[in-house]
């Protein structure tokens, strides 16, 4: 078996084993388009001018190729489109092994808040081994990534202990792609699970963002899921928001 990334390039869908989200219910949700409006990855408002992603979907590109689409559920219609006018990755992101997998979206225009469109609050504290968290995306629905729907997908899911998710799941790649104090996993059961498309989205654990959708070995194939642990990077989100203000 070959470990690859949840790439934010590939075709985006929605969640394995996850069902539509209510309209509303996800209003930090957005969908990370490229100049042809195609949706390649997820984000997370987290300020007006601010969007949380995951770094490797932005690989060759150029921030004015780029927007959001913001309160919708769909990522074909309706909802506000926000141009980007700068991509900010972590500057110690590496892809092998993946670690600093976070990156920041600045808006041109400031996003107007509704009832549809809100941010969500970053997590200091992490949840504990057994809580049930929320992980949503447009990302693949099927194990075999060939269903690609329009609506947002959400799912419950499990956070696992790092060390369960290294060493009884990811045992035979931990040389290559190890299971860090800076990532955090979740696992429930085979066909179950985040997929191509969902990269960059937010796992929600008691209303704020805790994870970002970052790895796995696509899709849904009884391994767990690794995001990257956002309470590791607050003061690297609030710095570089105060650094980079328009």
């Amino acid at each position: 078996m070959t470990l690859r990334k949840n790439r934010g390039g590939g075709a985006a869908g929605r969640v394995v084993g996850g069902t539509d989200a209510p309209d509303g219910a996800l209003p930090y949700q957005v969908s990370v388009q490229n100049q042809n409006n195609f949706s390649f990855c997820g984000g997370a408002i987290i300020a007006d001018i601010w969007i949380l992603t995951a770094a490797h979907c932005f690989k060759n590109k150029k921030a004015e190729d780029l927007s959001i689409l913001a309160g919708t559920n769909s990522k074909t219609s309706g909802g506000t489109r926000y141009k980007i006018d700068k991509i900010v990755n972590h500057e110690k992101y590496t892809d092998a092994p993946n670690v600093n997998d976070i990156a920041l979206l600045r808006t041109k225009e400031k996003i107007k808040f509704t009832e549809k469109v809100k941010p969500i609050e970053i997590a200091t504290e992490d949840p504990k081994v057994g809580d049930k968290c929320k992980v949503s995306g447009w990302g693949f629905t099927t194990k075999s990534r060939t269903n690609s729907p329009d609506k947002l997908q959400w799912l419950d899911v499990k956070i696992i202990s790092n060390k369960d998710c290294e060493t009884d799941y990811l045992r035979n790649f931990k040389k290559f792609y190890p299971v860090t104090k800076t990532h955090i996993c979740t696992y429930n059961k085979g066909g179950e699970g985040f997929c191509q498309g969902d990269s960059g989205g937010t796992l929600a654990c008691n209303d704020k963002s805790s994870g970002i959708v970052s790895w796995n070995i696509p899709c849904a194939q009884e391994e767990p899921d690794v995001y990257t642990r956002t309470s590791s990077y607050f003061t690297w989100i609030t710095d570089t928001m105060k650094a980079n203000k328009p």
